[in-house]
């Protein structure tokens, strides 16, 4: 009851609210017995009332957390599992929480893609947000302020059955592009 109250009032006070799924679904809850409750805030709800929502990522190789990468297409996808978030429009949503929503959060200048901005980016060996945080494909270029700063090549997955060989890629036939 008293959150179905208090969420209004944080999207009429334009509130924004970062959660951690990774360190919050390893600690929060940890002791409890049987049936656990779940580590993280109610993401979902918070972002239908409309509240900007931004993942986090906190622990890094520390005490609390060991396996913490600041890979925030990880905190993504944990985010999505925990929240139970496996909508189309779910899934963008929690790509939006580690990117455009975590910048707004921060209240960073110059972030997107747009005449005058940074020229800050991450481009991914993906064609789609969904495709981003369910492959976590190669980060192929870190551009900032317009320089080139760290590149991946292109990873060629290759599979072998019965002696035939062929490249994949996971990518539904769908999204792929024509062959010419």
């Amino acid at each position: 009851y008293y959150v179905s109250k208090l969420m209004p009032l944080m999207a009429e006070a334009q509130m924004n609210v970062v959660a951690n799924p990774l360190i919050n679904i390893t600690l929060q809850a940890r002791h409890d017995s049987y049936p656990k409750r779940r580590g993280m805030t109610r993401v979902k709800e918070l972002m239908e009332t409309g509240i900007n929502v931004a993942f986090g990522h906190d622990c890094v190789m520390d005490p609390w957390y060991s396996l913490g990468s600041h890979d925030m297409l990880e905190v993504a996808g944990m985010g999505l599992h925990v929240g139970q978030m496996t909508g189309v429009e779910q899934i963008q949503g929690c790509f939006d929480a580690v990117t455009k929503n975590a910048a707004a959060t921060m209240q960073l200048d110059g972030y997107g893609i747009a005449p005058g901005n940074n020229a800050d980016l991450v481009i991914l060996d993906c064609k789609s947000a969904i495709d981003a945080i369910r492959l976590r494909p190669a980060r192929l270029k870190v551009i900032r302020h317009g320089k080139v700063i760290a590149e991946t090549q292109k990873a060629h997955p290759v599979v072998s059955i019965n002696g035939d060989s062929r490249e994949i890629d996971f990518v539904p036939a769908s999204m792929k592009a024509p062959v010419k």
